[in-house]
């Protein structure tokens, strides 16, 4: 299988806030008229460029309308990546993909026919998927007859979820089209494991002009989904002394250590500049972010509760055992519910830790080889439903478990998450919402991972939280079983299980700890993922996303900046 991403600690609490001197910003020209970068002649060239300034992708002010409309498919081999970091790339992570996108143009923009993740794993070498966003056509007096486009790429590890945020452009005309060029400049991804780095490639592309059949279809799935975004504003509306600002452009390991910071607010989504390493990304409703275990309660806790509502809260006390054959007679297996799992509290032996969390699940690939390995795990003394203890196996358990409940329920054949999908989430337009599945042979489908591998766009995360904090109910209609959606944000008497941290507890995927603002004690109640990637939920149905990967687990100081703004108090 060749040398593997190593794992990650997904709930490590290293905080970098002791570093000597922060990184120095980036201060590279800006595009200005005429452009010296990524002109025409490059782009036809196969030089790799130095590293730009994000507006040399972006469709300047000044710029006029694409001389040529774009209708047709780009192809890319498998390219080597100019990547510079300090260890040996693991198998496919120096490489491009090979894989086809097909575009259609409309007043300007760019996009693409397929909104899915392109799953390259059985054309290509590489260890990256990919995600094509709608990106933008223009036309600049210094390109001759060419017309340009750029548009959003996003590359997704397939073991563990890891997102590079990319930039590609090109030029073209009717019948021809220019190498494309791509630069990543910033990422959700394992900084200790040295993944920290940019990239950059200049791609031979296969370009092929066509009349898309489904064009018409495409478009207005485009715009339909772009009316659906939350409304978006620019957080200085509410953060109007910098505070909150100051705390998501702090720099850590890098100069852009956040990639994207946010306030929800009366449905309304604040929006910091989102960052990269070489200034702001021209596509930020694009972003992608590789969040790590903010999976367990972003996808988790979503599919449970939801399958709650459809066949009743019973499934939440429905036996592991009873549904998944490799644990049958397993004795630290017995008593555990489906709740157990979700809680982490099945008394059953686990960590994060190499040997129970990578050998046992990140280095499987099919859904067969995961539980079997987790089969090989002993228990633990205490009985479930006792004592929390974090083990990202116990969220892969309930994904097969909950997997073989559901065939029992519909019929062989029928998945989970497409019933979450269909019923939950394209209902409240996150229908693009993507996790990690196991790897299964070709034609086979896998089944979520649900313990990491998430990788929400923002409005995403920010409609996913939302459903949560409006009980489950989403214009009228219940999708998620109301009481446990209470319970599990901490609507409830109990406060959760102890979790070794005295300021945190943890319940049904969710954390929670107090935080003191000059006003008040705000209980926060939050999802949390490697890296500090967050999504907080305050009182009054506050919501604030920072995904980021650099390690600033405390973010009490951005509760208090946010209570300093908006009313956060009981």
């Amino acid at each position: 299988m060749g040398r593997r991403l190593i794992p990650v600690l997904i709930c490590a609490s290293f905080v970098v806030a002791s570093c000597s001197s922060a990184p120095e910003p980036w201060a590279g020209p800006e595009l200005t008229e005429t452009r010296d970068q990524l002109t025409v002649a490059q782009l036809q060239g196969d030089e790799i460029l130095p590293l730009v300034d994000m507006s040399f992708f972006a469709k300047p002010e000044w710029a006029a309308e694409a001389a040529h409309g774009f209708s047709g498919s780009l192809s890319f081999q498998d390219t080597e990546l100019n990547f510079p970091i300090e260890r040996a790339y693991y198998d496919g992570e120096n490489v491009f993909p090979h894989f086809t996108v097909e575009f259609v143009s409309h007043d300007g923009e760019l996009i693409p026919l397929q909104r899915d993740i392109i799953i390259t794993r059985h054309q290509s070498d590489s260890l990256w998927d990919v995600f094509v966003g709608t990106g933008a056509t223009w036309r600049e007096d210094g390109d001759g007859d060419w017309s340009r486009a750029s548009f959003p790429l996003s590359l997704r590890d397939r073991y563990i979820g890891q997102v590079r945020n990319c930039v590609a452009t090109f030029v073209y005309t009717p019948d021809v089209a220019s190498n494309v060029y791509v630069q990543c400049s910033q990422e959700t991804a394992d900084h200790a494991d040295g993944q920290l780095g940019d990239m950059r490639v200049m791609l031979p592309a296969g370009y092929e002009p066509q009349v898309h059949a489904e064009a018409d279809q495409a478009i207005d799935r485009h715009i339909e989904a772009t009316n659906d975004e939350l409304p978006v504003h620019s957080l200085a509306d509410i953060d109007l002394d910098g505070e909150i600002a100051d705390y998501f452009d702090r720099s850590l390991l890098t100069n852009a250590s956040t990639s994207v910071g946010a306030v929800m607010l009366d449905e309304q989504l604040y929006v910091n500049p989102a960052g990269t390493r070489h200034g702001p990304y021209p596509y930020p409703s694009e972003m992608r972010h590789g969040v790590y275990s903010v999976t367990k309660s972003m996808a988790g806790a979503l599919a449970l509760l939801h399958l709650a509502e459809r066949y009743g809260e019973g499934v939440f006390d429905e036996l592991v055992t009873d549904h998944v054959p490799a644990l049958e007679r397993h004795p630290a297996w017995r008593g555990v519910t489906f709740h157990h799992a979700l809680t982490m509290a099945t008394g059953t032996e686990g960590s994060e830790r190499l040997e129970h969390l990578f050998e046992i699940l990140v280095a499987a690939e099919t859904a067969e080889e995961s539980i079997n390995n987790i089969a090989t795990l002993g228990d633990y003394p205490e009985a479930p439903g006792q004592v929390f203890n974090y083990a990202s196996t116990n969220y892969f358990v309930l994904s097969y478990a909950m997997q073989r409940y559901v065939e029992q329920q519909e019929g062989t054949g029928v998945f989970y998450w497409d019933l979450v999908r269909d019923d939950v989430l394209t209902p409240i337009g996150a229908e693009q919402f993507t996790v990690l599945h196991t790897l299964e042979a070709e034609g086979t489908r896998g089944i979520p991972l649900l313990a990491y591998g998430a990788t929400p766009t923002l409005d995403e995360a920010a409609k996913i939280a939302r459903l949560f904090t409006n009980g489950g109910v989403h214009d009228g209609e219940q999708l998620l079983h109301r009481k446990r959606t209470q319970e599990a944000i901490f609507r409830s008497e109990w406060p959760g299980y102890p979790t070794g941290d005295p300021e945190a507890t943890y319940r049904d995927s969710f954390w929670s700890r107090g935080v003191d603002t000059s006003d008040c004690r705000v209980d926060v109640v939050y999802m949390q993922g490697y890296g500090a990637n967050h999504v907080l939920l305050l009182p009054g149905d506050v919501i604030v996303v920072r995904f980021m990967d650099e390690y600033a687990e405390d973010f009490s100081d951005l509760v208090r900046g946010v209570a300093d703004q908006v009313p956060a108090c009981p």
